[in-house]
């Protein structure tokens, strides 16, 4: 994930936080436990202040480290 500091430690914590430790990745994880599946706008729409290409880099780093998986809208 680029951008997000690596604490280079083994232990578990210290790995979930290699993979969620920046403030917009936690964000929108609680925003996916709170909403369940939704639409990327209204990701947007709980996280005031994100710009869209911040939103969308931690997607995709969530997604690659297979904390989120995308879904086509029906």
């Amino acid at each position: 994930m680029e951008g997000v500091r690596s604490y280079g430690q083994h232990c578990s914590l210290a790995k979930a936080l290699d993979v969620v430790g920046d403030r917009w990745s936690l964000l929108i994880v609680r925003e996916l436990i709170a909403r369940g599946a939704c639409r990327y706008t209204d990701l947007r729409e709980g996280l005031p202040g994100i710009a869209t290409n911040m939103l969308a880099d931690r997607l995709r780093d969530l997604e690659q480290a297979g904390i989120v998986s995308r879904e086509d809208a029906p």
